[in-house]
């Protein structure tokens, strides 16, 4: 079974598992659905799982991240997503804290921001948002309801109904259970209009508030200075372009992504070592070309923090990636 799922139409239903070492491999594993940028916030092994089912344009699956985590991208090819969290303790999704009555939801166009502090495990099913759209009109679901699912919508945020969301969540599990057990039994046809017809049933038929907390945005500014820089930014640089206090940028970050501003950048970059370092050639890259180009000065210390994230040194990831990629002689 391919680690990449095809998004050409298919008769038949699709199961399989893709299973990663590190949060960078997998986001590589989902980016014909997702582009998709994943942050590793603490030390330690991330061994990261998804189990799937696919059937035509639908895609259901479970993903399991161990340990905190953020992610952040974009949903890709017009489509709609929504997450079931099988645990929350503290889930967050634009900031915002979600549950069973309210889901993190997205559609091809609008940023998700998803911060995990105590690990993600989670139910989330792609539809095409055009049939899931023309289906709620079929069905007669309040104006509100049908703009909840549409571009241009106020909100990320999905509320639903909780009764709802425990059935899907349910049938969900029995299916991936089926399918881990080689006993899924269904028709592509059959499978996308129980999907469908969930997803419909979820819905609340109330408005969801607009506007996103002020923390969410301004993390997300802070971000994208960052990025426009492309190296590295002094606190006080960052507060007086935000026209913010310190302890105002501190209490976002720690409220956003649960850690201060200047760790979850040096994590981010950490993160950014480690992704350039499994895709590095070897023979052309050094370590400390990618340490200096990353911002770390101090090569020492670099390599004390990279092994405490990562449990392993630079050269070890460097090497990894070395002997999967150069080939054996004689072969």
């Amino acid at each position: 079974m391919s680690d990449q799922p095809s998004l050409k139409p298919v008769e038949q239903v699709l199961s399989g598992v893709i299973r990663r070492d590190a949060i960078e491999d997998m986001s590589g594993a989902v980016r014909n659905f997702f582009d998709l940028h994943a942050v590793q916030l603490e030390p330690g092994p991330c061994h990261c799982q998804i189990d799937f089912i696919a059937a035509g344009n639908t895609f259901l699956y479970r993903e399991h991240y161990p340990i905190r985590t953020q992610l952040r991208g974009e949903l890709l090819h017009n489509r709609f997503g929504v997450a079931i969290p099988e645990t929350t303790h503290g889930l967050k999704f634009s900031g915002e804290e979600m549950d069973q009555c309210r889901l993190a939801s997205a559609l091809t166009g609008e940023e998700m921001d998803v911060y995990a502090p105590n690990g993600l495990k989670q139910f989330v099913v792609l539809l095409d948002q055009a049939r899931l759209a023309s289906l709620a009109d079929e069905a007669g679901l309040p104006p509100e309801v049908q703009c909840a699912i549409r571009p241009g919508r106020s909100s990320m945020p999905l509320v639903a109904r909780p009764e709802a969301v425990a059935a899907f969540g349910l049938g969900m599990a029995d299916y991936l259970q089926a399918a881990a057990a080689g006993q899924l039994r269904v028709s592509a046809r059959d499978f996308e209009d129980w999907v469908y017809g969930q997803a419909l049933a979820i819905l609340e038929r109330q408005n969801v508030p607009p506007g996103r907390p002020p923390a969410a945005v301004l993390v997300r500014r802070a971000v994208d200075l960052a990025d426009a820089k492309h190296g590295l930014l002094r606190m006080a640089h960052l507060c007086s372009v935000l026209r913010v206090s310190p302890s105002t940028l501190q209490h976002a970050f720690k409220t956003v992504t649960g850690v201060t501003p200047h760790a979850f950048f040096l994590r981010r970059r950490l993160n950014e070592a480690r992704s350039t370092l499994l895709g590095a050639d070897g023979r052309e890259r050094k370590v400390t070309e990618i340490a200096t180009g990353l911002g770390f000065t101090e090569l020492g210390r670099f390599a004390v923090r990279y092994r405490e994230m990562f449990g392993e040194s630079p050269s070890q990831t460097l090497q990894k990636q070395i002997s999967t990629t150069v080939p054996v002689a004689g072969r």
